[in-house]
């Protein structure tokens, strides 16, 4: 738009002339765009942006016979249904949860309002401290106004990918890895996920080589995205190579995401030799060594109660960084995807308990111990190999020798086998990103002892039937 007050004839000229000339660029931008894009757009299915392609694909390559299997679960009375064994869900401790929350009575208005969409201050705080007091306790004073919190980690994860990453970028990953990610990264950040694979052909993180290599690949490489305790493996990762991996990646000027949704879930035996340690807890180290400034720009912890809470339906995930404009860009994001006033304050009521919070991770762990001996006692007088577990609720099994041939397709037909016929659902490894075929992973944790039991006989018979046609 063009103001101008004028009295010559000739003032008017030029002024209509710089209107005339900026209307002729515009549309010259316009066609330009036609050009390149079409007259008319292209358009999805149902009239939607082809953008939405990606969010109308199944976010996992099971999910048919996932949903056939739910409607027809194994019970008590149902002896013949489906035992699912690929839902990352922890239900051995749920009870212990709903009681504590059953007790918080008086629930304020202020639940009804708007609060801070990087999460309610009080909440922020309760979570602080019980990050100080748990998973964390090595790492210093944990700043609540360092924290923000969403409906989930993948929400958190999402909003993270969306602020440090242009479209297409790629995000490095030690493979193999939770099977979402994928969908995750896609869906809205348009994120490229890229597994890198660990030359020694190890349960361990990547060498600096195989990362050299993976990032040598990528056009515009922007995260290194770490699980720690790792799904699927659902083994504590080493901490001396976990800060191998950080320094590389922090040197090479990437963000390090480190998801740290089990840290409260490790089950090892007492006097195990696998301690987890916080990237938190890491990060003074690491700033001594390559400056305080990019430790603090680049370095995020993500964690949350979905998996070591028990509670994956109440939606809370939480960031810490100190990264001051990504946290500006959580208080707007976070809008879209915040957790309501009244979970805040039933989860802020329960995390200020600190003697309920003690005995409940205490009794999960066990509880998370009690059903993987379960699990690793079946696995054994099955004959299936695995590797030991010792946090999260995953065992990572090793079914290559009942595979026909080492192939993809072969490891589909026994996948297939097994959820048809046996009527066991486990997760495939390629899903996960697996190196080679016949891994697959189990979710021990959402069934009770008995099904699991039950499901390895039943995964057992169906070989023997197969080994013997």
């Amino acid at each position: 738009k063009v103001v101008a007050v004028v009295e010559e004839p000739a003032q008017v000229a030029q002024v209509v002339e710089v209107v005339s000339r900026d209307k002729e660029e515009r549309k010259e931008e316009e066609r330009n765009e036609e050009e390149e894009e079409g007259p008319v757009r292209a358009r999805a299915e149902g009239d939607l942006a082809v953008r939405s392609s990606t969010a109308t694909q199944p976010a996992l390559s099971y999910l048919d016979v996932f949903l056939e299997a739910m409607s027809d679960q194994w019970t008590e009375k149902n002896a013949q249904g489906y035992i699912i064994l690929l839902i990352a869900e922890n239900k051995l401790t749920t009870g212990m949860v709903v009681k504590r929350l059953r007790q918080v009575k008086n629930v304020p208005d202020s639940v009804l309002g708007y609060t801070s969409f990087r999460g309610d201050p009080l909440f922020r705080a309760a979570i602080a401290k019980y990050v100080q007091q748990t998973f964390a306790s090595d790492a210093g004073a944990i700043d609540p106004e360092c924290l923000a919190v969403s409906a989930g980690c993948g929400a958190v994860i999402d909003n993270v990918c969306f602020a440090v990453c242009d479209r297409g970028s790629e995000v490095l990953i030690p493979a193999p890895y939770y099977p979402a990610f994928d969908n995750d990264l896609r869906v809205r950040s348009g994120v490229e996920p890229v597994p890198v694979f660990s030359s020694s052909g190890s349960a361990g993180l990547p060498t600096n080589e195989d990362l050299d290599k993976a990032f040598s690949s990528c056009s515009n490489p922007r995260v290194l995205l770490l699980t720690n305790p790792h799904n699927p493996l659902g083994t504590v990762l080493n901490a001396q190579q976990v800060h191998r991996c950080i320094k590389w990646a922090l040197m090479r000027g990437l963000h390090v995401i480190s998801d740290e949704i089990y840290a409260n879930s490790v089950h090892a035996p007492e006097g195990s030799r696998e301690v987890f340690r916080s990237a938190m807890a890491m990060a003074p180290d690491l700033a001594e060594k390559l400056g305080e400034e990019l430790v603090a720009q680049r370095l995020h912890t993500i964690f949350g109660f979905s998996k070591d809470f028990c509670a994956s339906g109440l939606r809370v995930g939480c960031i810490h960084t100190k990264n001051r404009r990504l946290l500006m860009a959580m208080d707007n994001v976070g809008y879209f995807c915040g957790v309501s006033g009244h979970t805040a304050h039933l989860m802020t009521q329960a995390l200020e308990d600190a003697s309920f919070v003690r005995r409940f991770l205490q009794k999960n762990q066990r509880n998370l111990r009690s059903s993987y001996n379960v699990l690793e006692s079946k696995l054994k007088a099955a004959g299936i190999p695995f590797l030991p577990a010792s946090a999260g609720m995953f065992c990572w099994i090793d079914m290559r020798k009942f595979l026909r041939e080492s192939t993809w397709e072969e490891e589909k037909r026994l996948w297939t086998g097994l959820a048809k016929d046996a009527k066991v659902l486990f997760t495939p490894g390629r899903d996960c990103h697996a190196s080679e075929p016949g891994y697959f992973r189990i979710c021990f944790a959402w069934v009770p002892e008995r099904a699991l039991a039950l499901a390895i006989d039943r995964v057992a018979r169906y070989l023997q039937k197969n080994a013997d046609a």
